[in-house]
């Protein structure tokens, strides 16, 4: 009887220790309100290793969306890039919220060197390489076999509104400051007009992201938003109607910090994603459905995004600590 309980002791202990290794897996995804654990939360940021010694390269997730959708967005790529390369890649997750949302720290993360890879939007794959230029993009997504894409101001189906000239003195909002179709494109467009979105429109907020901003103007607590195309999509037959579409811009892509992994590391994942499309559909689909492929890309082809903030912006936009505050 002693032998069983001493059994049932060493069973009861083994259980919580399990129960405590999954808590700490699970934080590190995602914690509380969607805060990312911090990697020195688990592990020394030098060494990037997981508990097993193996050593861990993290992806970071732009946050587009709220964290446990982004997380299952990307948990098929993640276990993909997995089995294809055999390397232990993570997702890190971010959230959104505040003008500049997650964005800024993702970019951070990359430039720092404690993320290895990051998924990003044209904005902020610019002010990455810009902030550390040995962040370099390399893959993006190819859209119904076009590697561009676009973003609308939308308003309510049964709004009155037409033209942005309508929307004068009314409530619109964007995403976040460092967003490609949730602020830049629109705020460039306007200022050609010669209006300043901030004193044009009353008022003129940052939600922290695209789903944000759309339920807003369902809700009817905005009159108008800035968002991309696969957002709209994803809710116009809710009842929204565009009256601004931007020009095209290169698609979102995928980022390494070269100086965080071994040229013959970055082609192994490269050469996995650029294959993904013939395997693995579904799990591209997962991250948007209208993607059909990854496909190569280089910082050149991103000019025109840096032309824009250089008109928008201006310098602020690549100094971290300023922006956004």
């Amino acid at each position: 009887m002693f032998k069983n309980k001493r059994f049932n002791l060493f069973i009861f202990s083994v259980s919580l220790f399990v129960i405590a290794i999954c808590s700490i897996i699970a934080v590190y995804r995602i914690t509380g309100d969607g805060e990312p654990a911090k990697i020195s939360d688990l592990t020394d940021p030098a060494a990037v290793a997981d508990l097993s010694g193996e050593k861990s390269y993290y992806l970071g997730i732009l946050p587009l969306r709220n964290p446990s959708t982004m997380l299952k967005r990307f948990a098929g790529l993640e276990e993909y890039l997995r089995e294809k390369t055999g390397l232990n890649i993570k997702l890190r997750i971010y959230p959104t919220s505040g003008a500049v949302g997650g964005y800024t720290a993702v970019v951070r993360d990359i430039t720092e060197g404690k993320i290895d890879f990051a998924f990003l939007a044209p904005v902020t794959s610019v002010q990455a390489h810009v902030v550390n230029s040995a962040v370099q993009v390399f893959v993006c997504a190819q859209k119904a076999g076009s590697p561009v894409y676009y973003g609308h101001i939308v308003v309510r189906s049964d709004s009155p509104y037409k033209r942005i000239e309508d929307l004068k003195g009314k409530a619109v909002c964007g995403t976040s400051m460092s967003s490609t179709s949730g602020n830049l494109m629109p705020t460039a467009m306007l200022l050609e007009k010669g209006i300043d979105k901030n004193t044009y429109f009353k008022p003129f907020k940052f939600l922290g992201s695209h789903d944000k901003a759309t339920e807003a103007v369902l809700a009817g607590t905005m009159e108008a938003a800035f968002i991309n195309e696969t957002t709209f999509d994803k809710y116009k037959e809710r009842g929204l109607r565009s009256v601004w579409k931007h020009s095209a811009v290169p698609e979102f892509n995928f980022n390494v910090n070269t100086e965080k992994i071994t040229s013959e590391e970055l082609m192994e994942i490269k050469n996995a994603l650029l294959a993904m499309h013939e395997t693995n559909l579904e799990d591209i689909k997962a991250v948007d459905p209208k993607y059909d492929k990854w496909v190569e890309i280089g910082s050149g082809d991103y000019a025109c995004i840096k032309e824009a903030l250089s008109k928008v912006h201006g310098p602020v936009f690549y100094d971290l600590d300023k922006w956004g505050k």
